[in-house]
């Protein structure tokens, strides 16, 4: 196969055309601490159960977040397992945060985990690993 060349690729989380469709958000990295912040709220075309977001992508924005993380506190990484509870519906068009951390490091492997909450802070929708 070809390589694709260069300019014509694209960031997964931001494929999708017409701002506010998808993924909205914006992270903030605290390598020092080997911590990332993300706000995010979904779009209409993330719609899983009819007014809710799909849990793909609840499960997306927490692999990008916590990739994110890694890259920082490891280098070039890739997921090997990613587990997630879902704990409560997130509405679409909600904003959430996620907030993850780099817990410990053992040879090439990166241990992280996160919370996604409501940007209240009041309810507890997801926590990965």
């Amino acid at each position: 196969t070809e390589a694709t060349p260069a300019g014509d690729t694209r960031l997964f989380l931001r494929a999708i055309e017409g701002d506010g469709k998808g993924f909205e958000y914006a992270m903030f990295l605290n390598a020092a601490e080997r911590r990332l912040l993300c706000l995010v709220q979904p779009g209409p075309y993330l719609e899983g159960h009819p007014g809710l977001t799909h849990g793909g992508a609840i499960a997306t924005i927490i692999d990008s977040a916590l990739g994110t993380c890694a890259l920082a506190v490891a280098g070039p990484v890739v997921t090997a397992n990613l587990s997630i509870d879902y704990l409560a519906p997130v509405p679409l068009g909600a904003v959430l945060l996620v907030d993850g951390r780099a817990e410990r490091l053992e040879g090439r492997k990166v241990f992280l985990s996160c919370q996604v909450r409501s940007a209240e802070g009041d309810t507890l929708h997801a926590r990965a690993t």
